[in-house]
């Protein structure tokens, strides 16, 4: 999952509001933006093979570390005990939580390439990658939800309000643009152009915050 996974973020926005929307951006893709560190590092590995699904041509070969199940739960609880150093327990409970739904997401579109513990370890993944539409409305009824959930959670002027919406719309236009989007050349490529994305998307949504109540 992709943009489905900020769905996530919003309803975690509801249930800590104070939070900023921009930090829950990042937390539900702490495990993607790991991913993408260690594949320019050289740490892991993913390959581009053009007809690998139908969603996307990602072979994601070598990813133990953050997309184990076991690695997925520490970096959850990592990131709950750095919230908890500058935050009340309730927060950082949230946060480790938004950072484990990216794993709990992964599992119904991924193939089978989420490994339980290391890359020799059995591997998970149900495969909704492999049909476009069916992947694509679980992305929609992901982000959906969770953009509803915030929605009526929050107050705003008719010109946030604008904003919301138009924040709201990039989001739906990027879910649904994502699986024909030009193929990346090499990972590296794909790596960098996410890393990217998530920033770009994390400072959009802190920005958003400041306007709603």
């Amino acid at each position: 999952m992709f943009i489905g996974h900020y769905g996530v973020s919003f309803v975690a926005k509801r249930c800590i509001p104070r939070t900023s929307l921009g930090s829950l951006f990042l937390a539900v893709q702490l495990l993607d933006v790991l991913f993408g560190i260690f594949v320019l590092a050289g740490v892991e590995k993913l390959r581009i093979v053009p007809g690998y699904a139908e969603y996307n041509a990602d072979d994601l070969c070598y990813m133990p570390y953050p997309h184990s199940l076991v690695g997925a739960v520490g970096w959850s609880v990592a990131a709950g005990l750095v919230a908890l150093a500058f935050a009340r327990r309730r927060t950082a409970i949230w946060i480790a939580a938004a950072v484990f739904s990216h794993f709990i997401l992964d599992v119904p579109m991924h193939t089978p390439d989420l490994p339980i513990l290391g890359d020799d370890s059995p591997k998970i993944g149900l495969g909704l990658w492999q049909h476009r539409n069916l992947a694509l409305a679980a992305e929609l009824v992901a982000l959906g939800v969770g953009l509803w959930i915030w929605r009526r959670a929050t107050t705003v002027t008719p010109w946030n309000r604008a904003r919301a919406a138009t924040f709201a719309g990039l989001l739906i236009a990027l879910t649904v643009a994502t699986p024909f989007l030009p193929t990346p050349r090499d990972g590296i490529q794909l790596a960098q152009q996410a890393l990217a994305g998530y920033v770009v998307l994390a400072v959009l949504a802190g920005w958003l915050d400041r306007f709603r109540a």
